[in-house]
């Protein structure tokens, strides 16, 4: 089920200082869905429009032209309603340093009408990873511990859906790892709906089930990961790693198929189905086959691909 729907969404910004007068648009008759309990990631460079469509999202800037709904709500006519089932966690976390972590989240509890219990502020305490912590000032929180502490901020009131703007910035590689697995643990624990904007593609192919591609304000592809992996098609890449290459090569080639040697293995393009049959061929050749491995593309290079 759908539970974000943009349509044909643009924003245009006026310039201001000695560019007064000219304008420029961030974003540009974007079409998304957002299919409820799925990780998409929104993902592109620095300037492709990615915060400011999360902004149109939560109505924190006004759109020129299109629609957007939450949950069947529109954004516009029925906002109270629309942003009750979201919560966001945009830039870096609003908290009050000399407050412990639980007082800062008590305080937002407090904020959104005192009916959030401390058995839920508790489980979700654990589920973020603050358990140890949580009674420390947030002043001497780390970056990774502060932006764990906003996402439970965000999701204290059940939202159904999480908005997430470059949550793993400035994170060392342990930080990043722990928001990984805890983006995992809401959607598998919680059903969240999640929506990452981010620009580290390599990390977003590690979560998602499907990301959407934008440059210069455009949507340019929306893909799955199946698609991000292996493309569309039935066609697929392989590194085989075999006894003797140079003969497995003219055997491959012989079957009119695409092959070329990398290092110690060789790579093949080749239909899945006809795989098995391949290595059989070579085995009936004498030839003994190491490793048949199925090659994933990089979110790198498929944002290459859709950027141009």
């Amino acid at each position: 089920m759908k539970i974000i729907e943009i349509e044909n969404v643009s924003k245009t910004y006026a310039l201001k200082g000695k560019n007064k007068g000219a304008s420029v648009k961030a974003v540009s008759n974007a079409t998304l869905d957002v299919e409820e309990g799925e990780i998409l990631g929104l993902l592109g460079a620095n300037g492709a429009g990615k915060t400011t469509l999360i902004k149109l999202i939560l109505g924190l800037a006004t759109m020129d032209s299109g629609s957007i709904t939450i949950a069947g709500y529109d954004v516009v006519r029925s906002r109270e309603k629309a942003l009750a089932n979201i919560g966001a966690l945009v830039e870096a976390p609003t908290m009050f340093a000399e407050y412990t972590g639980w007082e800062n989240l008590k305080y937002y509890a407090k904020l959104q009408g005192g009916n959030i219990s401390d058995e839920r502020l508790k489980s979700i305490v654990e589920l973020v990873g603050l358990s140890d912590r949580i009674n420390s000032k947030f002043k001497s929180f780390s970056l990774g511990m502060k932006q764990r502490l906003g996402i439970a901020q965000a999701i204290m009131h059940k939202p159904a859906i999480l908005l997430l703007d470059e949550p793993t910035n400035g994170l060392d590689p342990s930080g990043i790892a722990q928001m990984r697995e805890l983006f995992v643990d809401l959607k598998n624990q919680l059903g969240t709906t999640i929506v990452i904007s981010s620009h580290m593609l390599s990390e977003m192919q590690q979560v998602c089930d499907r990301v959407a591609f934008m440059a210069k304000g455009e949507i340019k592809s929306v893909k799955t990961m199946e698609e991000v992996n292996y493309g569309v098609d039935t066609f697929r890449k392989f590194s085989i790693e075999c006894s003797d290459s140079l003969t497995a090569m003219d055997i491959i080639s012989n079957q009119g198929i695409e092959c070329k040697k990398e290092g110690e293995a060789l790579i093949v393009i080749a239909n899945q189905a006809a795989i098995g049959d391949l290595v059989t061929s070579l085995v009936n050749s004498g030839i003994n086959v190491y490793t048949v491995t199925k090659i994933k593309r990089t979110l790198e290079d498929l944002y290459k691909e859709v950027s141009k």
